[in-house]
C-alpha cells in the first residue's frame, strides 16, 4: 500500500484535487479523511462522487493529538482490504512535517509514503499565511509538489497566471528547494501523465531541505495552540436560495465572526443547495437531496446563536438540536460568487 498525503490550508481545495486524481487515474484508492469539526461532509462528497471507500477521524488532528490513532488506522485499512494507494487529506490546520514523520514510523516493505502535495489557494492564501505563519509555512516546506488551485481563468491576460503565483514563487524560494510547482487554471490542463506520476514518486526526506535545518525537530503542535472555533449544526434549513446568498454575504463581512471557513448542504426553498465560504469569498452551487443537512462554521469569536438562530429553523431549537451541534475550540445548477463588503454578490446561470 502506498500513501499519498494531500495537504492544503482550510479551504484550498483537497477534495476536489482528489476528485480529480481519482477521476484521471483509475486506480485502487481508500481515503483517509481528517474533518475539522465533526460534520462529515467532505467524506459523504467523496463517497457519492466517486464511490470510493473512505475512513474519516473527526475527533483530533493527525499531526498532534490523533496520531496514535492514525497510524493504528493505516495498519488496519493496510490488513484488512490493502488497496494499492491510501490517499490521506488531513485538516487544513494540520502540519504536514508531523504527519510525514508518523506515517515513517509504520512504513515498513507493504507500506510505503509517496511524495506528498500541498494545495495553496491563490485568493486566500497571503491572508491564511499572515493569521497561521508556522502552520502555512510547515505544509510548504515538507512538500514535494505545490498545485496552486483557484487561478484566474482569464484566457485574454496572457501574464494572469505569472502575477497570480509570483508571490508564492518567491515563498517556496524562502522555505526550500528543489520542489516541484504546478499553477494552471483548470486541472484539465494538467496533463495524465502528470496525474499518473503522483502515484510512482517515492518520498525521499532529503529531497527538498527546508530553509532552516531542523527546524520542525522537536516541535509539539496542538489545536489547543490555535485559537479556531468549530460549530457543527445538522437541520439548517432557509427559506429561499436569496437567504443563502444574504447570509453568506454578511458571514463573509465578519457578521457572525471571523470566518476563514464555511461550508454545507442545505435545503432553500423548493432546491438543495451547497455553499463554501474561503476567508472572504463563496460559492454556492446546487445539490443533490440530501438524508440530512450539515454546516459547519470555522473562525474565531463566533456568534454562535446568530448562526444558529439563522441556519435553523425555530422547530429545531430545542435539547435535540443542542445535541447535534458540535461546539469545541480545534436539474438547473445555479452558481453564485461573492466577496462580502463589495455589493451585490455575482450570479451566473449554468
Amino acid at each position: 500500500m502506498k500513501i499519498l498525503v494531500i495537504s492544503g490550508f482550510l479551504g484550498a481545495g483537497k477534495t476536489t484535487f482528489i476528485q480529480e486524481l481519482v477521476r484521471r487515474t483509475g486506480r485502487d484508492f481508500a481515503i483517509y479523511e481528517n474533518e475539522y469539526g465533526e460534520a462529515d461532509i467532505d467524506a459523504r462528497r467523496l463517497r457519492e462522487d466517486s464511490d470510493l471507500r473512505v475512513w474519516e477521524s473527526v475527533e483530533n488532528c493527525i499531526c498532534c493529538s490523533g496520531k496514535q490513532d492514525f497510524a493504528a488506522s493505516i495498519l488496519t485499512i493496510s490488513n484488512s482490504i490493502d488497496p494499492e494507494f491510501l490517499i490521506v487529506e488531513p485538516t487544513g490546520v494540520a502540519k504536514l512535517q508531523s504527519i510525514l514523520e508518523n506515517i515513517g514510523k509504520v512504513a515498513w516493505e507493504r507500506i510505503s509514503l509517496l511524495a506528498p502535495v500541498t494545495i495553496v489557494d491563490a485568493q486566500a492564501w497571503q491572508r491564511q499565511r499572515y493569521d497561521f505563519p508556522e502552520i502555512f509555512d510547515d505544509q510548504i516546506s515538507a512538500a514535494r509538489s505545490i498545485v496552486v488551485s483557484k487561478l484566474s481563468p482569464d484566457s485574454e491576460a496572457d501574464d494572469a497566471a505569472v502575477t497570480d503565483v509570483a508571490p508564492i514563487v518567491s515563498l517556496i524560494s524562502e522555505l526550500s528547494t528543489g520542489v516541484e510547482l504546478i499553477a494552471q487554471p483548470s486541472y484539465v490542463d494538467i496533463p495524465d501523465e502528470w496525474w499518473e506520476n503522483l502515484l510512482h514518486r517515492p518520498f525521499d526526506k532529503d529531497a527538498a531541505e527546508p530553509a532552516e535545518e531542523d527546524a520542525h525537530e522537536g516541535e509539539s503542535h496542538d489545536h489547543a495552540d490555535i485559537d479556531l472555533e468549530t460549530m457543527s449544526l445538522q437541520h439548517a434549513e432557509l427559506p429561499s436560495p436569496a437567504h443563502l446568498i444574504w447570509l453568506l454575504d454578511a458571514a463573509s463581512a465578519g457578521v457572525f465572526g471571523k470566518l476563514p471557513r464555511a461550508k454545507g448542504s442545505l435545503p432553500c426553498g423548493n432546491q438543495w443547495l451547497k455553499f463554501d465560504l474561503v476567508e472572504r469569498a463563496w460559492a454556492v452551487t446546487g445539490d443533490e437531496p440530501q438524508e440530512d443537512s450539515r454546516c459547519v462554521f470555522i473562525g474565531r469569536n463566533l456568534l454562535r446563536s446568530g448562526l444558529r438562530e439563522v441556519f435553523v429553523p425555530a422547530l429545531w431549537h430545542d435539547d435535540a438540536e443542542i445535541k447535534h451541534e458540535h461546539e469545541r475550540g480545534h436539474g438547473h445548477e445555479h452558481e453564485c460568487h461573492g466577496h462580502g463588503g463589495h455589493g451585490v454578490p455575482k450570479c451566473h446561470n449554468k
